[in-house]
């Protein structure tokens, strides 16, 4: 059986992305609405030691891309998903069916990680964040220039840049795009900790320093965008705001975030590659999680069997995938 119920089910044991505490689980990534503290947690190494500074003490097991392993009777192998360092897509083997679950995935280029291939299967779970059309971001060398650009002008005018990103993953990927072009970048201890963590997966991040460490010379704060304390962060000086973000997008998103500039650095598949990924995969059913329904309409225009379901089983989806051999004939 395979059942949609608080994670991805596989028969009594196996669990992906759990939105509970498990005895085991698989972790794609270690983003938190993706982690719990689990007791025994199946993931790459980076995402274990992510994990380690997020949730504290656990039973990490390291898995390998491109290798499978065992796990209660699954055939399972984990290979990149583009997302973050660290990030999964899971392809099990069950029941005679080959199943792939993206994760939160990334076809195109991130400096910070290895882009996500497409998987053949049977049953796709796809992350459809961005499933709407609005949301297919331009080329990353475009996107990388506009983050360059926005820095330049803002110390051209004397003011300190501030880039609104995540402490995992987003601020890496900024931080690095900054070294690499001569910026430095100053940034909350969480931040430098995961990049320290970077370093040792061959990632090298330059010019970076904890935000204690002085005025931000030559480069930007980058913080997160729940960061409570701006009106107090370097009060003497003139500062514009840079929200990096696929939202950036999405108007009905953005109204309540009131920056200077916004620029769709995203660490998700666009929509377009969605829609690629789901046509070369070509899998019998489909399920999209998170996101829009726009997507769903669309992939059943093109001949597809796609839902829109959750893996906390919301939406009326029912939660059981696999549990008779006329899973295609619903």
């Amino acid at each position: 059986m395979i059942e949609l119920n608080g994670g991805i089910r596989f028969g009594n044991n196996l669990v992906l992305d759990p939105t509970r505490v498990q005895p085991a689980a698989v972790v794609s990534h270690a983003h938190s609405d993706h982690l719990r503290r689990h007791k025994i947690i199946y993931a790459t190494s980076p995402t274990l030691e992510f994990s380690k500074l997020s949730v504290g003490s656990f039973k990490g097991i390291p898995l390998e891309y491109g290798k499978t392993y065992k796990i209660d009777g699954c055939s399972i192998r984990l290979e990149s998903a583009g997302h973050i360092l660290g990030s999964s897509q899971t392809i099990i083997d069950y029941a005679g069916y080959r199943i792939v679950y993206t994760g939160d995935f990334k076809l195109t280029a991130n400096v910070t990680c290895a882009p996500a291939k497409i998987h053949d299967c049977d049953i796709l779970f796809i992350d459809t964040t961005f499933g709407k059309k609005v949301f297919n971001f331009p080329d990353y060398s475009y996107i990388k220039q506009r983050l360059l650009e926005f820095i330049e002008a803002s110390l051209f005018k004397g003011c300190i840049p501030i880039i609104f990103a995540y402490n995992l993953g987003k601020a890496q990927e900024v931080m690095k795009i900054l070294g690499d072009n001569g910026f430095h970048s100053y940034a909350l201890k969480p931040a430098c900790e995961y990049a320290e963590i970077h370093a040792q997966y061959g990632i090298n991040i330059k010019n970076y320093h904890s935000l204690n460490a002085g005025f931000p010379e030559n480069g930007a704060v980058v913080i997160p965008p729940t960061y409570k304390r701006l009106d107090n962060l370097l009060p003497d000086f003139q500062k514009r705001t840079c929200f990096v973000s696929g939202w950036a997008l999405y108007r009905s998103y953005i109204r309540y975030i009131h920056v200077d500039e916004y620029i769709p650095l995203s660490d998700h598949a666009s929509y377009n590659d969605l829609i690629r990924y789901v046509e070369t995969a070509n899998p019998k059913k489909i399920y999209c999680l998170f996101g829009f329904k726009e997507i769903v309409d669309d992939l059943k225009c093109r001949g597809f069997n796609a839902v829109k379901a959750t893996i906390a089983n919301r939406r009326g989806v029912d939660r059981y995938v696999l549990k008779e051999p006329d899973l295609f004939n619903r």
